[in-house]
C-alpha cells in the first residue's frame, strides 16, 4: 500500500513537469507585433486623411452658440443645478390624543409632517426664475 502511494505521488509530479513544459505550444506566438497592424490599420485609413476630414468639421463658437452655453457643463457649473426644483411645502399636522380602537390603549397628541406631493418636480431651465428656498 505504500509503495502504492509513492507511486502516485512519483505519477502525479511527473505528470505536472511534462504538463507545464508543453505550455508554447498552447499559447502561439504572434506572427505580427502590434506595431505593425497599427501601422497597417492607420495606412488603411488614408494616412490620417479621416482626421483631416474631421478637423474641418470643428470650428469656432458663433453669436448663436454663446446663447447656449449655460446650458453645457463646464468646471464651473458643474455643481449648480440647471433644474430648479419645483416647491413641495411641507406640512405639518396635530393629532390630539386618542384612544387606540383595538385595545382602548391611550395615545399622547403628536406633531407629524409630511410633503404636500408624492413626487418631486423639476421646472425646466428658464421657467422659473427664482424660488425662494424655505417655505
Amino acid at each position: 500500500m505504500q509503495k502504492f502511494k509513492v507511486l502516485i505521488v512519483i505519477a502525479l509530479i511527473s505528470s505536472t513537469v511534462f504538463g507545464c513544459s508543453s505550455k508554447d505550444n498552447i499559447i502561439p506566438t504572434p506572427e505580427h507585433t502590434m506595431k505593425t497592424v497599427y501601422e497597417r490599420h492607420m495606412g488603411a485609413m488614408g494616412n490620417g486623411a479621416l482626421m483631416d476630414r474631421r478637423s474641418m468639421l470643428r470650428r469656432d463658437m458663433t453669436e448663436s452658440d454663446i446663447d447656449l452655453t449655460d446650458y453645457v457643463r463646464t468646471e464651473k457649473n458643474a455643481l449648480e443645478s440647471k433644474f430648479k426644483l419645483l416647491p413641495n411645502p411641507t406640512l405639518y399636522m396635530f393629532v390630539s390624543p386618542h384612544l387606540a380602537s383595538a385595545n382602548k390603549i391611550p395615545i399622547p397628541g403628536y406633531l407629524t409632517e409630511f410633503k404636500m406631493y408624492t413626487t418631486e418636480h423639476y421646472a425646466l431651465p428658464g421657467e422659473v426664475s427664482s424660488l425662494p428656498k424655505t417655505f
